[in-house]
């Protein structure tokens, strides 16, 4: 499969469900025949999904394949979409499940929240036939966000673009980004890549500039940001999306990094 093999796959919904908002899940633990995707409105739930696991909140999305348990419990009252998809080349034609080891399994955290949101309202819409002119609709607006998963998690690199050199601080990179809204420890990036934390900073600084906790202090502030703009949540809320422990823990670093409070950056930014 080549460098960009997610926009070769089309994701076809088979099944459509909003949840109310819920405090628990019917079921703990369920094994789908079918690729199943749950995508997070409001509120967040922990899952389990074989040895991956994570807590999914506004922005993130949690694919699981078929024949695998995935489990999960409900951290604080979630509303969310329920899909389940098949997967089709251009052509229309399904693969063969050997050639879909480059799907998403597990949470992929979108950045571009006001398009997601966006996307959202649209999936809610009623439609006077709910059967399959319904089904074309979602299916459309599902495809749009899977092009957002598709742009961020395998941009095509322009001319312009500085990537850096050295692989380990490429795969720190990677990591970091697909990570970032997560309780992200450095020690275990470094661990991950196989180097110290002393040589990952080092190494980080001499390719990009900056230490590897200011980017990703600058990944979840710019997240921050989207949503007090962009939506109505509160600070804790906003806290539990970016990865930090509370609201006050993330208002006391927004203003050391941004110079104002997030409600004064709300105040002056939002629509």
């Amino acid at each position: 499969m080549n460098s960009y093999a997610l926009y070769e796959h089309i994701p076809k919904l088979t099944y459509y469900r909003r949840h109310v908002r819920r405090e628990q899940f019917f079921e703990y633990e369920s094994v789908q025949k079918e690729w199943l995707a749950f995508a997070v409105e409001d509120g967040s739930f922990y899952y389990e999904i074989g040895d991956r696991q994570g807590n999914a909140s506004f922005g993130d999305l949690v694919f699981c394949p078929p024949d695998v348990p995935f489990r999960r419990v409900v951290i604080s009252p979630v509303t969310l979409f329920v899909l389940r998809m098949n997967w089709e080349d251009d052509s229309g034609h399904p693969f063969r499940p050997e050639t879909l080891n480059r799907l998403p399994i597990g949470k992929i955290s979108l950045h571009d929240t006001g398009r997601l949101t966006q996307d959202y309202a649209d999936l809610k819409r009623p439609f006077a036939e709910e059967d399959r002119r319904g089904m074309i609709s979602r299916n459309h607006y599902f495809h749009h966000i899977w092009m957002m998963i598709c742009e961020q998690e395998e941009p095509v690199p322009t001319v312009t673009e500085v990537r850096p050199i050295d692989p380990l601080i490429q795969q720190a990179v990677k990591q970091m980004q697909s990570q970032a809204f997560e309780r992200l420890h450095l020690y275990d990036i470094a661990a991950s890549i196989g180097i110290s934390r002393f040589q990952l900073c080092k190494k980080f600084h001499d390719e990009l500039g900056t230490t590897p906790s200011k980017y990703l202090t600058s990944l979840r502030l710019d997240k921050a940001k989207k949503l007090l703009t962009e939506t109505t949540l509160t600070l804790d809320q906003i806290s539990e999306c970016c990865g930090y422990q509370n609201g006050f823990y993330l208002s006391r670093v927004f203003k050391n990094n941004c110079g104002m409070t997030p409600m004064q950056y709300r105040k002056e930014h939002g629509l």
